[in-house]
C-alpha cells in the first residue's frame, strides 16, 4: 500500500538529486568563465546522468500521487488536503525542494548567460576572420552555426 511516507521519500531523493545538479551547474558555470572545456564536458556527463535518474524519480513520484488519489495536484493542493498533523512535514519538504528548485534555476540561468556569452565571443571571432557561421560549410556538409548552436 502506497502511503504519504514514499512520496515524501521521493520528494526528498527529488531534493537531494537537485542539489547534485546544483553542484554540477556551479561546477559547469565556473568551467565555462575559465574556458576549460574539459572540465564542461565532463560536467555535461555527469548532468546527462542525474537528469535520467530526475526523470524515473519524477515517474515514481507521479505512479505514488496517482495510488494516493492526488493525480493532477500541485504540491500545494496536496499539502491543503492533507489531515493537520502530516501537514507540517509536508510544508518542510515543500519549502525545501523550492529552495533547491530556485537555486537551480538561478544558476542555470547564470550557466546560459556565460555560454552565449561564449557563443558570442566565437562568433564576433569567426567574423574578424572572415567567416560566416550562418553560411559557412564544414567538410560534413553542417554550417558552422549548427554545430556551435
Amino acid at each position: 500500500m502506497t502511503t504519504l511516507i514514499d512520496f515524501h521519500n521521493i520528494v526528498i531523493h527529488l531534493i537531494e538529486l537537485l542539489e547534485a545538479l546544483i553542484a554540477i551547474e556551479k561546477e559547469k558555470l565556473e568551467a565555462v568563465t575559465s574556458k576549460n572545456l574539459d572540465t564542461l564536458n565532463n560536467c555535461i556527463k555527469n548532468e546527462q546522468v542525474l537528469v535520467l535518474k530526475l526523470k524515473g524519480f519524477d515517474k515514481k513520484r507521479e505512479q505514488i500521487l496517482s495510488a494516493l488519489g492526488y493525480d493532477g495536484l500541485s504540491y500545494k493542493e496536496i499539502i491543503a488536503r492533507l489531515p493537520a498533523e502530516q501537514k507540517e512535514e509536508s510544508n518542510k519538504l515543500f519549502t525545501t525542494l523550492q529552495q533547491a528548485t530556485d537555486e537551480f534555476h538561478a544558476i542555470n540561468d547564470s550557466v546560459k548567460i556565460a555560454l552565449d556569452v561564449n557563443l558570442h565571443v566565437i562568433n564576433t571571432t569567426l567574423s574578424k576572420l572572415g567567416i560566416n557561421p550562418e553560411t559557412q560549410q564544414t567538410p560534413s556538409g553542417n554550417n558552422l552555426k549548427n554545430r556551435f548552436a
